[in-house]
């Protein structure tokens, strides 16, 4: 998948850092689409910052180059996930990064994103439809993904395992949206 990213990783990384976040950049952007999600569901707009400083005390001049790519990877996420055409990817360290990395990038981003669609326990995974619930809890299993010694196959997993979450976050959201509009067109809000 070779869609344009406006945030990339490496550079998100860098922002995370001097932040003074043990975040990484994947668990960052599944906790933005998650919250997405959980607000199609919810109508409660996403708390990001609640969600990502929870117990840290950070300098405010330190968050206002996060503010600024949390804001652009926020409208960035919600414009591909409404789209629908296939651009919607997950933000994870490039091809050329180790395996070991992007396994654990992987993992990371399922665990952002089940947190913020679960943010506030305002949504069961027994909510969503049957395949969105099988998603989430495949995510859970590769959140806590073990990042044993790999094989010639491993690589070839991951592609599918990636594609596998990209889709189905894509259905999630829709269902989740599809929701909204038929609420909205029977005048009821949530």
């Amino acid at each position: 998948m070779n869609a344009i990213q406006i945030v990339r990783y490496d550079e998100f990384d860098s922002t995370l850092s001097l932040a003074g976040l043990k975040l990484s950049p994947a668990e960052v952007h599944g906790l933005i689409c998650g919250s997405i999600c959980n607000q199609m569901k919810t109508g409660a707009a996403p708390d990001l910052q609640r969600l990502l400083l929870t117990g840290a005390d950070l300098p405010a001049e330190s968050l206002a180059p996060l503010q600024d790519n949390l804001e652009l990877l926020l409208r960035e996420t919600v414009e591909k996930l409404y789209q629908n055409q296939g651009e919607f990817v997950l933000l994870l360290p490039d091809d050329d990064s180790g395996f070991p990395l992007r396994l654990q990038s992987l993992a990371d981003w399922c665990k952002g994103f089940l947190l913020g669609l679960l943010d506030n326990q305002s949504i069961a995974i027994d909510e969503l439809s049957a395949d969105g619930a099988e998603l989430a809890r495949d995510m859970i299993s590769v959140s806590e993904v073990d990042l044993r010694p790999w094989n010639d196959d491993s690589e070839w997993d991951f592609v599918e395992v990636e594609e596998y979450i990209r889709v189905g976050v894509q259905l999630i959201f829709e269902e989740l949206y599809a929701e909204v509009q038929s609420d909205c067109d029977s005048g009821e809000l949530h």
